[in-house]
């Protein structure tokens, strides 16, 4: 089959689509045990894939010339966003003023890539964090303000079982 044909029997979209942060990055990579389930690593789950979904979407032919595959981004994703948890943690406790997108997160992971990369990657996370938040303000979950409750979502849908630590 040619390309052109993939495209408009929607194969090339199914492809695509098999790549999006859901399909890439699952809950279990934000808890290893019952009691981690918990409505803030639900956000960092959450951050994760618009991380993953705006890198992807914007840069992820640069980063294919680095040799970053998807895999690739989806850990740099989640490793980002339990990097964010801990900011966000720090500001709730009122240790810090403002939440901050580090450099050296991403240069720590992706030491190769060139600064003006990196700083695309900070636009993309930062922005990924912008559209979490406006999500949160209207979400019935309120993964921040009780940050510390059980999240069901972890148990719910389609990840019900997914991953599920007891049956390792």
């Amino acid at each position: 089959m040619r390309w052109k044909d993939k495209i408009f029997s929607g194969e090339a979209a199914k492809i695509e689509e098999d790549k999006s942060g859901i399909n890439m990055i699952k809950p279990i990579s934000f808890y290893s045990c019952e009691t981690e389930k918990k409505k803030l690593n639900w956000f960092c789950y959450e951050l994760s894939m618009g991380i993953y979904d705006g890198i992807r979407e914007n840069h992820a032919k640069q980063l294919k010339r680095q040799k970053i595959d998807d895999k690739s981004l989806a850990e740099f994703s989640i490793y980002i966003s339990k990097k964010m948890k801990d900011i966000v943690l720090q500001k709730l406790a009122g240790k810090i003023d403002t939440v901050y997108f580090s450099y050296e997160m991403v240069e720590s992971y992706f030491p190769t890539l060139s600064d003006g990369l990196v700083n695309k990657l900070l636009d993309a996370v930062s922005k990924a964090w912008d559209e979490q938040l406006s999500v949160c303000g209207i979400c019935p979950t309120r993964c921040i303000t009780e940050k510390d409750n059980y999240c069901t979502m972890f148990d719910e849908g389609p990840y019900q079982g997914v991953g599920d630590w007891k049956n390792k």
